[in-house]
């Protein structure tokens, strides 16, 4: 599992490690009863506060999409709302694709704008 930070970002962090490991779910990389990394662990390797890294884990296990064994870890959980985060997400973009096209985007425009983004320009300029 590769959990991207940007720090740059508005987005609070425990906001981005919850959408991570949501559609780290989603695109099956990790599956009902899988561990995830222990607190230290992806604490280190995000280079985080541990306060975030658990409130974010602790949303999750909120919203049922991890549960956590008391001296074992913590697991996802067999709850699909994760695995239809990527709908949610296709539903964001749609509704982003009408506005734009609402405000006179081309859809040449468009389809540029996404090839540039998969192509690894992230911001798409």
């Amino acid at each position: 599992m590769n959990i991207l930070i940007d720090y740059h970002s508005r987005t609070p962090i425990y906001e981005q490690i919850k959408k991570e490991i949501k559609l780290a779910i989603s695109r099956g990389e990790l599956r009902a009863d899988d561990q995830l990394p222990s607190l230290r662990q992806l604490s280190a390797q995000l280079s985080i506060n541990i306060n975030t890294l658990k409130r974010a884990l602790s949303e999750l296990e909120s919203e049922g999409i991890t549960y956590s064994i008391a001296g074992k870890g913590i697991f996802v959980s067999n709850d699909n709302s994760a695995r239809d985060f990527c709908k949610d997400v296709f539903e964001e973009i749609s509704n982003c694709v009408k506005s734009a096209k609402a405000m006179g985007a081309k859809e040449e425009q468009i389809i540029e704008l996404i090839e540039k983004i998969y192509k690894g320009d992230e911001k798409g300029d």
